[in-house]
């Protein structure tokens, strides 16, 4: 959508302007608040939370922004839901203040057995295979580090759950963050490890926080291993994700234009460019006569 002005528009057609482009464009600025999971723009979302300070923003394609401040424990994140494994691509920002309990993990579930997993790649204050009970099972290699793999089994109700954790040594630097998760491999490596996993239900690239300061953006993609193993952007993944989303490869460039909104991912992104733009308009002393010109 492109809005043409010259001196002479009038301010009320400035601000007619103003509010369909806000209106038309906000569609992917959704924030979550409270629990809920969904589809948008070809991929899964999912947020949890107890309650807090605590929020996630929506955008196009694999994107998502968080941010909370002193909030009981959340997770939320974008993916698939789909049995099959695949490579999962990420890129964006991950940032916490102080000393925090807070991670950057590939979450999901699987059913038949009900299993509950992470393959984590940051971390804060807290390793989260600390559980109460877990076991360290082994170590393995893939995607560039070792991982360390543990079973924290535990009961969710009347169903019996497995809660596995890979946990990545060395885990990955708070700040510029990127990388590829190989599902297949991870999973292989559970197997030979004993854990048994069922049909996959969903997974998320998930960012999880319990009090403290933190913020996240995050994008997610599709990626794909050659023979050798090496992973590469799929060029097959999505339409939506050809414009919005970056591999690991690329993450830097991609990425730099995002900093500046990764800690107020609520009021980031679209939606603070909109608020700008408003009161730039508005401001203007021109008296101005003609409308405004909208080309599709």
């Amino acid at each position: 959508m492109i809005f043409h002005f010259t001196r002479n528009t009038s301010l009320a057609a400035v601000v007619s302007a103003c509010v369909i482009f806000l209106t038309s464009s906000n569609a992917y600025s959704e924030v979550l608040t409270k629990t809920t999971q969904g589809s948008q723009d070809g991929f899964y979302y999912s947020f949890w939370s107890e309650g807090g300070d605590a929020a996630l923003s929506l955008e196009a394609g694999g994107r998502y922004t968080t941010q909370w401040s002193n909030s009981e424990n959340w997770f939320g994140g974008k993916g698939w839901k789909s049995p099959n494994p695949r490579v999962v691509n990420y890129s964006g920002f991950f940032n916490i203040k102080g000393s925090v309990n807070a991670y950057l993990s590939l979450y999901g579930w699987s059913r038949t057995p009900s299993v509950e997993f992470y393959i984590v790649e940051s971390w804060g204050a807290y390793n989260p295979a600390s559980c109460g009970g877990s076991k360290l099972l082994g170590v393995y290699q893939t995607d560039g580090a070792n991982y360390e793999i543990y079973d924290c089994p535990r009961q969710l109700g009347i169903n019996p759950a497995g809660l596995y954790f890979s946990i990545r040594n060395p885990k990955k630097s708070f700040g510029a963050i990127s990388g590829s998760i190989d599902m297949a491999k991870h999973f292989d490596a559970w197997k030979r490890a004993g854990l048994e996993l069922g049909t996959l239900d969903y997974v998320i690239m998930a960012t999880e926080g319990y009090q403290g300061q933190g913020s996240s953006d995050i994008t997610v993609s599709n990626g794909s291993a050659d023979s050798s193993g090496n992973v590469s952007s799929s060029s097959s993944s999505s339409s939506s994700n050809s414009s919005s989303s970056s591999s690991s490869s690329s993450s830097s460039s991609s990425n730099s234009s995002s900093s500046a909104i990764a800690g107020s991912a609520p009021l980031g992104g679209a939606l603070g460019i909109k608020f700008f733009l408003l009161t730039f308009l508005a401001g203007l002393g021109f008296n101005l006569t003609a409308s405004a010109r909208r080309l599709g």
